[in-house]
């Protein structure tokens, strides 16, 4: 069995329950973790980790002086000789600039995966622009998130022959699948995002609030998340008028996030693209879980968002920024609700078919055989 290193920091974004369940349904690779910043770990177990945390002082400092000096971090390359890795998969452009050291002084080949600002803004921005190219010209592999996502990696320089897309995808089985019945009573909307201007929050309360203007709908908000823009999301609610119908329950762990999925409706995600580029690059795991859940979606044509929602099946899209849009497809969930069965159903099986993680996860061990076969 051949065995590969994930690296990312912190290590609770990279294991978030779709990439942990891929790790999971691995079958011929062993995995070993490799982190500057082990958080929530006990959420997302894995067999082998490594943490800067782990050091003694004098490690630690060290660590933190060659990083901050060079960028890249030590200790990686003895790690990695010691657990016999294969093959490294750097997890965010920035992580794979960090490991070129480690790259180069153990001779492993390395895959890279964007996720985000990393492909939409770090990318584009010295002294990372420069980085970008480095590791673009070391790396064996880069994977994106869908098609919008690829062409950004070759605008910015990355050779098209290096890119490779690979979907997300969440564990099917241990998402519950729950038909929404069409009835008379309180309607329940999900809003789940960290508070950031591109995951567009501000716009989807004021689209919710245009929706029910004049309406006798008994409608609930519950907005799971926090972060940097949480004033901003605050005053929308309350420019909105929905004060008295939002219930704010911050970061919840995923059990959490399932069960209000389970609670609610459907989802509105309305992402755009930020003042300083920033972007989903590929499209929100959110998305996929909401789908997998059962519940209808109402996002953008943001990035691959499309790739990731079936318009019109599985959820409704509205152009970016476009709060009319988004207040007239909450309107048709509102108002229609025998859509809710159907649309829920074609998203169930739009993930099971495309999006889950053991196929995800054959396709990513593919991806590795190919590196490691060149």
């Amino acid at each position: 069995m051949k065995t590969v290193a994930h690296c990312a920091t912190p290590f609770a974004p990279l294991f978030a329950p779709w990439l942990h369940a891929q790790v999971r349904h691995q079958q011929r690779y062993r995995t070993v973790v490799l982190t500057q910043e082990a958080r929530n770990s006990e959420h997302f177990p894995v067999e082998r980790l490594h943490s800067s945390e782990n050091l003694g002082p004098v490690s630690r400092l060290y660590n933190r002086l060659v990083t901050r000096a060079t960028g890249t971090y030590p200790f990686y390359d003895r790690i990695l000789v010691h657990e016999q890795a294969d093959i490294i998969h750097a997890h965010f452009g920035y992580q794979g600039f960090r490991c070129l050291r480690a790259k180069s002084r153990t001779g492993l080949p390395m895959v890279t995966s964007l996720y985000g600002m990393d492909a939409t803004r770090d990318i584009h921005c010295p002294p990372w622009r420069s980085r970008f190219e480095r590791l673009f010209n070391s790396g064996e592999l880069f994977l994106a998130e869908g098609t919008r996502m690829a062409q950004r990696l070759e605008a910015a320089g990355c050779p098209a022959e290096r890119i490779a897309i690979h979907h997300l995808g969440v564990d099917t089985q241990v998402i519950p699948f729950t038909e929404r019945i069409a009835d008379d009573g309180e309607v329940r909307v999900l809003m789940c995002a960290n508070f950031r201007e591109k995951k567009g929050i501000p716009n989807g309360l004021r689209a919710l609030g245009n929706a029910l203007q004049g309406s006798s709908v008994d409608c609930r908000v519950v907005i799971l998340g926090d972060g940097p823009e949480k004033s901003k999301v605050l005053e929308a609610v309350t420019e909105s008028g929905l004060a008295q119908r939002v219930e704010m329950l911050g970061i919840q762990p995923y059990a959490v996030v399932l069960e209000q999925m389970r609670r609610c409706h459907f989802l509105l995600h309305p992402s755009v693209t930020a003042a300083d580029g920033d972007a989903e690059g590929g499209a929100p795991v959110v998305l996929l879980d909401a789908q997998a859940s059962g519940l209808p979606v109402i996002a953008t044509e943001h990035d691959d968002i499309p790739e990731y929602v079936l318009d019109g099946r599985s959820g409704l899209l509205a152009p970016e920024r476009d709060v009319d849009g988004l207040s007239d497809h909450i309107r048709v969930l509102l108002t229609d609700r025998e859509k809710w069965s159907d649309m829920g159903r074609q998203g169930r099986r739009h993930v099971e078919e495309s999006y889950n993680a053991r196929t995800q996860s054959a396709a990513l061990e593919s991806l590795y055989d190919g590196v490691l076969g060149q």
